[in-house]
């Protein structure tokens, strides 16, 4: 079962690698370009990136992908633990309905797994602790927080789940009430609909943890946008915490970038795009490169800081203006074993604390034991310019007090502060503002001249998901190749 907010709800809404460069083709797609130059000049080796370049050169273009960190992924962000084990610092879950990562996994031989659900998940509020199994009536009875307050929660969810439906995610803006839903916050909705402080607890809970923003910071409609992207809420629920990647996220871009060789470009942050001339010239820290058309797969809010020849259309750069980076630290603790699977629990946790949710995060055969902790939305903006140190006594804290004194002494630890990556300024993503969907539409994902735009946050399906970002890069590509 789920405690986590996607889990409560639903319930309301009623490997490794093995040779995984053999699944490419073995004929390298021949371009005649100079070192410096290619078809398509790929902005980003993240998740969006990769898949745009893998289609183009599955389709004969020639590419170059300039990424400004050491690594591929993106936001994805693998590290192996000592011994077996590994550890995903950013995204990690996925579900059986995101089809296009998971044709990628099969492509490059990565398993899935199951997440660990079995056993008992502890729910704290307002000082009291219950620890259920599954979301049954008689087990949602155990937890601290009044019936009336879960039937007020269940009332307002299955009421936003209606409204969503509504939202053709394609097209926000043509919604019934666009126009009233984006002048709205969330937090102006939840006044509106819920009075008991449980269901208000609750439905915050879930927008920390879905976008790692508060209510207040962003458009209602971007919120039934998001759940109507991802097939609605039942479809959310199914699939967001569902499984995840036996060997961790990063073994697909890396697969990719493996297979392109030197035409992925590392510690290559892009400064300038122009596009004044015959060709478009995309200029980094180590040099120049020439294209005929770029597509720029990076969050939005940080394809705002290059510099474009000539300046991007005020729809593009102002909608940009209005999404923020959602804040997110995310944490690990190794164990040799996980211990708290012989108490009867299954690793979860949610909480008022700042450290609001934990989840069992072991490899499949269930060692290293490994806790994974976030702070999400406020907590993680009050905490991120704290020393480390600050930080890791906290999240140990929060361990030991629901999981006993064996937590306090991890093998191994990890942790990411996602505001202060260089390269990434947040996680998980740009969230718009009020107005921004009536006001500039779809001009987050509408070219400017010959550069195309990828990039989780411009999907039309399961956006701000690693699916999405997938469904971005392959969407942009097939835009250039009509254009080459």
């Amino acid at each position: 079962m789920r405690i986590s907010r996607r889990g409560l709800i639903g319930a309301a809404a009623g490997a490794a690698v093995a040779s995984p460069l053999a699944a490419w083709s073995s004929t390298t797609p021949a371009s005649g370009s100079s070192p410096g130059s290619a078809d398509v000049i790929i902005v980003g080796g993240g998740y969006s990136g990769m898949a745009a370049a893998h289609q183009l050169v599955r389709a004969g273009k020639s590419v170059i992908v300039l990424e400004a960190r050491k690594r591929v992924g993106g936001r994805a962000f693998t590290q192996q633990v000592p011994g077996d084990g590994w550890v995903d610092n950013g995204a990690q879950w996925i579900g059986p309905a995101q089809t296009r990562i998971l044709a990628l996994a099969r492509e490059f031989h990565v398993k899935t797994f199951p997440t660990y659900q079995t056993g008992k998940s502890i729910l704290e509020y307002q000082g009291h602790r219950a620890e259920f199994s599954g979301l049954a009536l008689e087990e949602l009875l155990k937890v601290p927080i009044p019936p009336q307050d879960l039937a007020e929660f269940a009332l307002a969810v299955n009421k936003f789940s209606r409204l969503a439906e509504t939202v053709p995610s394609a097209a926000p803006w043509t919604a019934p009430n666009a126009a009233g839903w984006d002048s709205q916050t969330v937090a102006t909705w939840m006044d509106a609909n819920m009075k008991t402080a449980g269901a208000r607890f609750l439905f915050t809970t879930a927008v920390n943890g879905y976008l790692s923003v508060e209510p207040a910071d962003f458009s209602f409609l971007h919120f039934l946008f998001y759940v109507s992207a991802a097939g609605g809420f039942e479809t959310l629920e199914e699939n967001s915490l569902a499984r995840r990647f036996d060997g961790g996220v990063q073994q697909i871009p890396d697969a990719i970038a493996a297979r392109l060789g030197d035409a992925v470009k590392l510690r290559s942050p892009v400064r300038r795009i122009d596009q004044t001339g015959s060709k478009v010239v995309v200029t980094t820290d180590n040099g120049q490169y020439k294209g005929s058309r770029v597509i720029v797969a990076m969050a939005p809010p940080m394809a705002a800081r290059i510099d474009y020849q000539p300046i991007l259309p005020a729809s593009r750069d102002q909608y940009t203006q209005h999404l923020a980076m959602g804040s997110t630290i995310k944490a690990h603790a190794v164990y040799r074993t996980p211990f708290w699977r012989a108490q009867g629990l299954n690793g979860q946790i949610l909480t008022q604390s700042p450290v609001n949710v934990t989840y069992d995060n072991s490899p499949p055969g269930g060692t290293p034991g490994i806790l994974v902790a976030f702070f999400e939305g406020n907590p993680a903006r009050e905490w991120a310019d704290r020393p480390k140190a600050a930080i890791k006594a906290e999240i140990l804290r929060t361990l030991v007090n629901y999981f006993g004194p064996r937590a306090a002494h991890p093998e191994h630890y990890y942790q990411v502060v996602w505001a202060n990556e260089e390269w990434s300024r947040g996680c998980y993503c740009g969230i718009p503002a009020t107005g921004t969907w009536t006001e500039y539409r779809d001009a987050l994902r509408t070219p400017v001249g010959r550069v195309h735009w990828a990039g989780t946050e411009t999907s039309t399906e399961w956006a701000q998901y690693m699916e999405g970002a997938v469904a971005s890069g392959q969407r942009a590509a097939t835009e250039v190749q009509a254009e080459l």
